[in-house]
């Protein structure tokens, strides 16, 4: 069970790597590295599915766990 602070932070780690993702496929025109892709890609899935299984306490106060 997470507090609301926790769960904002798994996103925003989520769309930490999502703009790592999309900084890589798009750092020069038509030259990339696809395996960093793919593992970035693969890690933003996992990082979703951990996000969707948790479950946010809403009445666990800000600094409290």
């Amino acid at each position: 069970m997470h507090n609301v602070e926790d769960y904002y932070r798994k996103i925003e780690f989520l769309h930490t790597r999502a703009l790592e993702l999309h900084r890589e496929r798009y750092k020069t025109t038509g030259s990339y590295d696809e395996l960093a892709c793919q593992r970035l890609i693969d890690d933003i899935k996992y990082l979703a599915l951990i996000i969707y299984k948790s479950e946010v306490d809403l009445e666990i106060d800000f600094g409290k766990k």
